[in-house]
């Protein structure tokens, strides 16, 4: 059994298509088949199961990509340890920016203060990469994760709805879900992690807004709100620079809403004092952080 091997089941574990794997290796989809056939025969066990066309993973081969990622884990922590004791550690911080990415030119100024010679390495958005193991993430959820042991808490939000300057909602004392069965909305990209988000919330109170356009920046959609293409629902703090003269946020009495900003990192990985220095960095700015709203 390679590596090599191992590295290509771990992308057909994620695709969970053959054909998509072979793409993104740059390899024939026959040898990619084959190679899993031998994979397969090695292990003693199907790792797919198939369905048509489509391909999963079977509880076999959940088990088997769970040591797989283990495997590569244990080799990047290896080397990362070795470089640390040659005191030649990696520069290199790995950051995935899945919320929250309006702080982005903030937060960077504040590592590179801390630390002028990091190497940021910065993936906004990109929920399909395979995770980096020594990967700091900052994402966001409707609720608190089960286990904390690698997970901070950066911050407890509000999620409000945003409306134009000059809209007639905007008279009104009090907003609640009636009020908006008319009015059309713009969202982020239905994988973002608001979107999930609001997902669950409307799903609880079996609400359906008419979503008109998806957009997967939020200064267009504060272009859009400008020019009344439709309303949106938006974090109240982390979007703080959203919110202007021109753009009011409200709360809807009967649709309360909050996300956790969670910082996560895989606590199987060796992390580099890089890492730790930036991981620190970004929990110490949240803290001292003061975010103003509007109502």
């Amino acid at each position: 059994m390679e590596l090599l091997q191992l590295q290509y089941f771990q992308v057909i574990a994620r695709t969970q298509n053959i054909s998509a794997a072979a793409d993104e290796l740059h390899i024939s989809q026959p040898s990619l088949s084959q190679l899993l056939k031998r994979l397969e025969q090695e292990v003693g066990s199907p790792l797919f199961d198939r369905i048509g066309k489509r391909i999963e993973l079977n509880a076999c081969g959940v088990v088997f990509l769970k040591y797989v990622n283990e495997v590569f884990t244990a080799l990047n922590n290896a080397a990362l340890e070795i470089q640390t004791l040659n005191q030649t550690a990696s520069r290199t911080v790995n950051l995935s920016i899945l919320a929250a990415s309006m702080l982005l030119p903030e937060l960077y100024h504040e590592i590179k203060t801390a630390n002028p010679s990091v190497l940021l390495h910065i993936l906004q958005n990109d929920q399909e990469h395979l995770p980096y193991p020594d990967e700091l993430i900052i994402s966001s959820d409707w609720k608190l994760p089960d286990d904390t042991s690698s997970c901070h808490v950066l911050l407890e939000e509000e999620i409000r709805l945003a409306l134009p300057l000059g809209h007639p909602l905007l008279a009104k004392p009090s907003i609640c879900l009636d009020d908006l069965k008319d009015e059309s909305f713009i969202s982020m990209s239905p994988a973002s992690s608001l979107a999930c988000i609001l997902s669950h919330y409307f799903a609880g109170r079996n609400y359906t807004p008419n979503i008109t356009t998806y957009i997967d920046n939020p200064d267009i959609m504060r272009k859009l709100l400008n020019a009344r293409i439709g309303l949106a629902f938006i974090p109240a703090l982390t979007w703080y620079g959203f919110s202007s003269a021109d753009i009011i946020l409200r709360k809807v009495d009967d649709l309360p809403m909050k996300r956790f900003l969670l910082l996560q990192w895989n606590p199987d990985a060796f992390l580099t004092p890089s890492v730790l220095q930036c991981r620190d960095v970004i929990i110490r700015y949240f803290d001292n952080k003061i975010f103003n709203t509007f109502d």
